[in-house]
């Protein structure tokens, strides 16, 4: 199971903040499919499975990451917004390619980078919009 320190160590390393009422619902969420993990996986994978999931829950919640940091008292922080759909798509790919039995399948968020689909028909019957006459 992973912890929520190990989430947030991972994620911060990601350059991914969440607050920690929120990062530990989804921490819950990725321990829901302990069960189906064990049966499949050894513990580094799982544990890998569940944080590349968290990554993917996390980036949900912004598109923001740390692209340089400096310390020691010049205290600097640069941030970086990647093409969001490059991120989403490379952390979707870590995932699935660890999951193969498919255990984190149903916490996936729908992908926020499709298009939605649209269809549908326009009828419209002809007619005057005239101002009183004719």
């Amino acid at each position: 199971m992973v912890t929520l320190e190990q989430a947030k160590e991972y994620l911060t390393g990601q350059g991914i903040t969440i607050p920690d009422f929120v990062l530990q619902a989804l921490v819950d969420q990725a321990n829901s499919i302990q069960d189906c993990l064990d049966a499949h996986y050894s513990a580094s994978t799982a544990l890998l499975i569940q944080v590349y999931l968290l990554a993917l829950m996390g980036l949900g919640q912004g598109d923001k990451y740390i692209s340089s940091q400096t310390a020691p008292n010049g205290a600097s922080r640069s941030f970086r917004f990647q093409s969001f759909s490059d991120r989403w798509k490379g952390a979707l790919s870590l995932l699935r390619g660890l999951d193969k039995h498919g255990c984190a399948t149903a916490l996936i968020p729908a992908d926020p980078t499709a298009a939605p689909a649209f269809a549908g028909i326009w009828i419209a019957k002809g007619g005057c919009m005239c101002n009183g006459d004719r």
